[in-house]
């Protein structure tokens, strides 16, 4: 497999969809999260194009076809993410920060380290705008995924419940 990466056109944004929605299926089945509790899985190609305009949508591509996804945004005040005074305390500290989000493997191609790969492009696009962090939210009872943003350097800062699961804050200062 020859794969390439770069970022998503617009164009693409159907292809990008329905990579994202598979993975999130997945997640969310692997997370315990009922069904139609994401809002990933009710995104539009519409959506998805918008995220490839404003944002870094960073894909590994096997000729025609996405294999992997994620998506950086940079982010001037990151408190808009607080939780609580806690995350209110350590996101103040990494201002500018890239925020992370629609992060999608294949699943065939899952611990094939093409996710540390994808964060790394991610992180290194951060740091090309001079983030002091980068953000990301998972379930935090997903224990597999919360362990590998751990050894990624990234901190659970906080919790919160409001859409129907325990939902993670992760922080990595860089």
């Amino acid at each position: 497999m020859d794969l390439e990466l770069r970022t998503a056109l617009p164009e693409e944004a159907y292809k990008i969809a329905l990579l994202t929605r598979g993975a999130m299926l997945s997640y969310g089945k692997d997370s315990k999260i009922p069904y139609g509790m994401l809002e990933s899985l009710t995104e539009s190609v519409e959506s998805v194009e918008d995220r490839i305009r404003h944002g870094f949508c960073l894909c590994f591509w096997d000729g025609p076809e996405p294999v992997a996804t994620v998506t950086l945004t940079m982010v001037k005040n990151p408190l808009k993410y607080s939780f609580s005074e806690k995350t209110e305390e350590a996101l103040s500290e990494i201002a500018p920060a890239g925020y992370i989000s629609r992060f999608a493997v294949r699943s065939d191609l899952r611990v094939s380290g093409m996710g540390v790969k994808l964060l790394d492009a991610a992180e290194e696009k951060a740091r090309e705008f001079n983030a002091k962090g980068l953000i990301l939210h998972s379930s935090s009872d997903n224990r597999s995924l919360s362990t590998f943003y751990s050894n990624r350097g990234f901190v659970l800062t906080d919790t919160e419940s409001s859409r129907g699961y325990n939902r993670g804050l992760f922080i990595k200062k860089l």
